[in-house]
């Protein structure tokens, strides 16, 4: 079945002032609150999957606090990116528990609204708009796993997962480019294990090493200058390398 999806991650940090204020009215609380995180980063990443299981990568756009000012102008690009494609599915890893909760009360503060993918549907009937990968994987089980051993076991190299468990907020120019890069690179491994999935359930005609070729060589195109640009390239050669190896066994 023909799929349009948008693969989104985000990154937030501590505010200061509203954990401040929040430990001044709950003293007792030793931990800081979701409620007190502000999005500094954000990305988008969408992939089609057509009725063959061929994949086709089309935009990657992120937008970072420090290019558009504040945390506002970075919640409502991404709105706005989502709310201009309302035919799509937005992928997310965790979303349910942190995402979506730091954007919702982003928008609540700003008075901005959630795109179709995102608004709050009970009852709901249909398709899901949003799709949190980390929550179809625990099914009904007790155990989550973390994104990073999902993308160890679909065969992604560990140099490429290095550093993704904890980012601290940048303070210069260029640590803000290599936090945007971080942020787009996650979007690219959601989509990678959200592939291999689908492969797993049966998707028609999709094969998951040629899909992960796909989505690794789209993103380059994308962004040919990305910081893990050079790691990307040694992975799809690797791909290919097995790919080839298949071919010669079969003939």
């Amino acid at each position: 079945m023909a799929q349009k999806l948008t693969f989104i991650d985000t990154e937030s940090w501590w505010c200061p002032q509203l954990a401040g204020d929040y430990k001044r009215l709950d003293p007792a609380c030793e931990k800081h609150r979701i409620g007190c995180r502000r999005i500094g980063i954000a990305a988008a990443f969408d992939v089609d999957i057509d009725n063959e299981g061929r994949v086709s990568v089309g935009t990657l756009a992120s937008w970072t606090e420090h290019e558009q000012f504040d945390e506002e102008s970075v919640v409502s690009n991404l709105f706005d990116y989502l709310r201009f494609r309302p035919d799509r599915t937005v992928v997310s890893y965790g979303g349910v528990n942190q995402d979506m909760r730091v954007l919702g009360l982003a928008a609540m503060e700003y008075g901005v609204c959630l795109p179709p993918q995102l608004i709050d549907m009970p009852g709901r009937k249909g398709p899901r708009r949003h799709i949190d990968l980390d929550l179809v994987l625990k099914g009904g089980g007790k155990t989550y796993h973390h994104l990073t051993e999902v993308a160890l076991r679909c065969g992604v190299p560990v140099g490429l997962l290095e550093g993704k468990a904890r980012v601290i907020k940048p303070v210069a120019c260029g640590a803000w480019e290599m936090v945007r890069g971080h942020c787009e690179r996650d979007t690219l491994i959601l989509a990678i294990a959200m592939l291999a999935w689908l492969a797993s359930q049966g998707e028609e005609g999709l094969r998951t090493q040629q899909a992960i070729l796909a989505l690794v060589a789209g993103f380059l195109r994308r962004r040919p200058d990305h910081p893990s640009a050079e790691m990307l390239r040694a992975y799809a050669g690797k791909i290919e390398d097995g790919l080839s190896s298949l071919l010669l066994e079969a003939a």
